[in-house]
């Protein structure tokens, strides 16, 4: 459920911020709220969210930490010691 979280909010702020429907999204707020709303540097922030929501994927791919429990841990830490 994790990973499918972070694989569509991801992707849906990497992308839509640059659709057309975040205009329509925009024209939804007050004045003040939709010029900062469509300004190039939130798009680009809310990108960036989604690039690290998308990073977040890859690393939990090649470093399964939701796999590990404490049982699993200290079961890892007592076979080490012997």
């Amino acid at each position: 459920m994790y990973m499918g979280y972070l694989v569509n909010v991801g992707l849906l702020l990497l992308v839509v911020p640059w659709s057309e429907i975040w205009g329509m999204i925009v024209t939804q707020f007050p004045p003040g709220a939709s010029l900062l709303l469509d300004s190039g540097w939130f798009r680009g922030l809310l990108s960036a969210f989604g690039v690290l929501h998308l990073l977040m994927v890859f690393w939990e791919l090649v470093n399964p930490t939701l796999l590990v429990t404490p049982e699993h841990e200290a079961r890892a830490q007592s076979q080490n010691s012997n």
